[in-house]
């Protein structure tokens, strides 16, 4: 798992060496334009789609295989089940492709791109080459992986566990799945072991548990503070125009009180607590919550 892990220093080592530990298997040259690898990436990568087929097991685990000539198998491009996301970065707008094998359970919830996954998966190049694999599953914050993760394991959601009488837990309908990425969702100008420049990345994955993560510590958690609209828009929440998203700032309506101060009350023990979010007091007759009105204290 030392290939995600390593992300953060590969991201640096596209523009400079510094930061990071020594390692000799780690390269990088200056990058291509994104624009001139993209549709390389693409071709790869619908041509994989196109001549291969997978074979997925109880347990969502996949094999791939080239379809022979005259081979009668479906190729995963006409697989009902592969769907794609159209996410806009590095001035080009990027086609992700992923299978569904499953959408996880409908009660459960679905991360978001800065929150915390426990993920198991297996990573391979478009050869078949294995280059990570987790089969226990491992916990990964989603901003500090490659970006392909914090795109495509939010549209998955997550199962249920139960507690077997010799401690170990079994894990049921999570949601899992496969993403094919381009390499600027992966590694891009970066190499790592077996990984060449430019890769395009196959990860075959299961979401078995998320976190929601407050990353301002003011007692309302990212996922209630990161979008302004939903997931597929894109675009941050930041509600006093500060040029700091909520999810970061610790006085979202800058009115000079942090918005945890803003969250407490005592209960009818005198004892501190802090407001859900789904209970936080709008004010007066308004339906904005208070933390987020600067004239509400």
């Amino acid at each position: 798992m030392n290939n995600i892990l390593k992300v953060l220093c590969l991201v640096v080592l596209v523009t400079f060496f510094a930061g990071c530990p020594s390692d000799d298997s780690i390269t990088a040259e200056p990058a291509k334009p994104y624009s001139e690898q993209y549709p390389i990436d693409v071709a790869a990568i619908d041509e994989f789609l196109a001549t291969h087929f997978v074979e997925v097991d109880a347990d969502y685990n996949t094999t791939f295989t080239k379809i022979e000539t005259g081979g009668t198998e479906t190729p995963i491009k006409d697989m009902p089940n592969l769907t794609f996301k159209m996410v806009d970065r590095n001035d080009l707008t990027y086609k992700l492709y992923y299978l569904v094998l499953n959408e996880g359970d409908a009660a459960e919830e679905s991360p978001i791109k800065v929150d915390s996954a426990f993920v198991s998966y297996k990573g391979t190049l478009l050869d078949n080459t294995v280059f990570d694999t987790a089969e226990s599953p491992v916990w990964f914050m989603l901003e500090d992986v490659i970006p392909g993760w914090g795109e495509i394991i939010p549209k998955f959601r997550t199962g249920t566990s139960i507690e077997n009488p010799d401690g170990t837990v079994t894990y049921q309908n999570y949601g899992a799945g496969v993403m094919f990425l381009p390499s600027s969702f992966g590694y891009y100008n970066g190499s790592f072991g077996v990984i060449p420049q430019y890769s395009p990345l196959i990860f075959n994955f299961k979401l078995i548990n998320q976190k929601h993560i407050d990353h301002d510590s003011d007692k309302v958690p990212s996922v209630y503070e990161y979008y302004a609209i939903s997931a597929e828009d894109g675009i941050l929440l930041d509600t006093d125009g500060d040029g700091v998203p909520n999810y970061l700032d610790v006085d979202d309506d800058n009115d000079g009180t942090i918005t945890k101060e803003e969250l407490k009350y005592f209960d009818t023990n005198g004892d501190k607590q802090y407001y859900d979010f789904a209970n936080i007091p709008t004010c007066g007759s308004g339906s904005i919550k208070k933390h987020l009105d600067s004239s509400c204290q």
